[in-house]
């Protein structure tokens, strides 16, 4: 039994710690990862990555006893799990989309392992996170190393602070006009292609929080401060999704 696994099971829970060491290490204020100086020194994530492969809120119930704690330990897996990925290939420095069908060698082909079950990156977030937790805020929190993608924290989620961190990262993400850009002139929206894609999950946070005209300007809405509400009556549009690697190198 390796020390990550003595620790988790004689302590009766999952420690985040490094993974948050990781992430401290390795990633800076924008989101962007230096891969190539994880794959020198990888020694932590391997160490987090074990217990991924090994524990998980269905495989060891007993160590995920709130949804926070199972919640938050899916989100740290599947972007620990990326940055596996990642560093499978090379480390990538291009674009974990390209190969085959775009994305597909990446997020459905490439096979992960959590808590003992062998799966992969598009079944984790669809059956394991998306299925099972109504929270629109975690697409602010999945990381798929992608531009594209909203920012990466530098911080592990805890149940402890799970609600603050999930309400920090999308307001963060609907706040960087990158992500969320307002065209006054124009009368335009235009969003993450996120948006469009999970469009369904945002218009469903919005009904089980009572609006009565749910949309997405209204979710986003939520999440900005008053003097930048943007009008109900916009046109909405989706920014093309940018697929190169979130490397902090160019």
């Amino acid at each position: 039994m390796s020390d990550a696994h003595r620790a988790a099971e004689t302590s009766g829970s999952i420690s985040h710690d490094d993974w948050q060491a990781v992430l401290q290490e390795f990633v800076n204020d924008d989101g962007f990862v230096d891969y190539r100086g994880l794959a020198e020194n990888r020694s932590r994530l391997d160490r987090y990555l074990e217990i991924v492969h090994t524990y998980s809120p269905e495989s060891h119930p007993n160590l995920f006893p709130t949804s926070n704690q199972a919640l938050a330990f899916y989100l740290n897996a599947y972007n620990a799990l990326v940055f596996e990925g990642v560093l499978a290939r090379g480390p990538e420095t291009d674009s974990v989309w390209s190969g085959l069908i775009s994305g597909y060698n990446f997020f459905s082909k490439m096979k992960v392992k959590v808590g003992g079950e062998t799966t992969n990156l598009k079944k984790l977030e669809e059956k394991k996170i998306l299925a099972v937790f109504p929270e629109a805020r975690v697409h602010a929190a999945l990381n798929c190393a992608s531009v594209g993608c909203p920012p990466l924290s530098r911080d592990a989620y805890r149940a402890e602070t799970l609600d603050a961190q999930l309400q920090a990262a999308t307001m963060r993400w609907v706040n960087d006009p990158y992500h969320c850009k307002v065209d006054d002139g124009a009368r335009t929206v235009t969003l993450n292609k996120i948006f469009d894609w999970f469009r369904s999950d945002f218009i469903q946070h919005e009904k089980r929080l009572g609006s009565s005209e749910p949309s997405l300007i209204g979710f986003v809405n939520r999440f900005r401060p008053e003097d930048q509400q943007i009008p109900a009556h916009y046109t909405v549009r989706f920014s093309e999704y940018d697929k190169k690697i979130n490397d902090q190198r160019p």
